[in-house]
């Protein structure tokens, strides 16, 4: 399973598939007549009081190096767009809400630096308090050439009595990955709408580097439990301590001998995901062996020509800050899996 955080990288090889071809011979011409691609990207969640709206342009030339393209903001990114959200009640539509682009950058979050421009990074912003009885409907319209896009997802709820933790039941327990012969079970409630689900460590920790005497504080997504598909309202998995530890390394990485790094109280999420994203996800991480001689299907659930990406919801749980057991955070200091991490000893934030 593919986890939610790393949607960009969906994003990317999106917009990816659309200019990059192969061949298997220099006769086969890869060009072809200019036609406008959209790609959008965009989940909308009940915890979240700013939304934002991922839209970029899909392009092909066959004269210059499209991967030198993909560097200039103009390649990617329209000048030309009405975007907007429309507020549905039993289908009429109740509310219009314009969204406004924004830079990523200058909202505080800074893309990571890859093939593609990564400043400026555009999106679409609009701020509201969702409704999980309401359905949203996204418009987005070239005002030059008059084509619109459109796509639909309800919310997925986020009552405590519909989307709730049962196990650990409350941040006063200890979440304890130490012993080998008993995985950790966690138990929780799940909404209707929503149809698989991730569980998520947040790993915290304070590195100091030795040479500068610099302090930073981070804070990784560890993925442990993916794809756990709905079977009903409450829902389960457990976690090994191989798992919880092999999963921690890949996260956090080595430590060099230059830091020293420092173990924080963690935090702990459990996501949803809705039915589009979840055929979005399986359709566009499908895989083909050595006799795969066709290009996979691209699945969106938005209306328009040439468009590709996905509108839908996520949800999350969480307790932002629950305790590792002391026996769990001896054996990340020194156990076999993670003490090249180089956790010292406990952060003093």
């Amino acid at each position: 399973m593919i986890r939610f955080a790393n949607m960009r990288k969906f994003l990317i090889a999106s917009i990816s598939v659309l200019f990059l071809a192969v061949s298997c011979t220099t006769k086969f011409n890869v060009g072809a007549d200019y036609k406008e691609v959209t790609v959008v990207y965009g989940l909308l969640s009940l915890a979240d009081t700013a939304h934002y709206i991922k839209i970029t342009k899909g392009y092909f030339d066959q004269k210059q190096n499209n991967l030198e393209l993909a560097k200039n903001p103009d390649s990617l990114y329209f000048n030309n767009l009405a975007v907007s959200m429309q507020v549905l009640n039993n289908g009429n539509v109740v509310e219009t809400i314009t969204l406004n682009r924004v830079d990523l950058v200058t909202e505080g979050y800074i893309k990571d630096a890859g093939t593609f421009a990564s400043s400026p990074n555009y999106v679409y912003k609009f701020k509201k308090n969702l409704d999980a009885s309401k359905t949203y409907r996204l418009r987005v319209t070239n005002l030059t050439s008059g084509k619109e896009i459109t796509g639909e997802t309800s919310v997925i709820g986020a009552s405590p009595s519909s989307f709730r933790f049962i196990q650990p039941a409350d941040n006063l327990e200890e979440l304890e990955f130490s012993d080998p012969l008993n995985p950790y079970p966690f138990m929780w409630r799940g909404p209707a709408a929503a149809v698989f689900y991730d569980v998520v460590v947040k790993f915290k920790y304070q590195e100091v580097n030795m040479i500068t005497a610099e302090t930073t504080y981070v804070v990784k997504d560890v993925p442990v439990i993916m794809n756990v598909l709905s079977t009903g309202s409450e829902l389960s998995a457990t976690l090994s301590s191989v798992d919880f530890f092999k999963q921690l390394n890949s996260a956090v990485g080595d430590g060099s001998s230059t830091i020293k790094r420092y173990i924080d109280t963690p935090g702990l999420q459990i996501l949803a995901g809705g039915q589009e994203l979840k055929t979005y996800i399986d359709v566009n991480s499908a895989q083909g062996g050595i006799t795969y001689d066709q290009i996979k299907p691209n699945y969106t659930n938005l209306v328009g020509e040439n468009v590709f990406g996905i509108f839908s919801t996520r949800g999350q749980i969480e307790f932002s800050s629950i305790k590792f057991s002391a026996a769990t955070i001896d054996s990340i200091k020194n156990g076999m899996y993670t003490k090249n991490l180089r956790i010292l000893g406990d952060s003093d934030k």
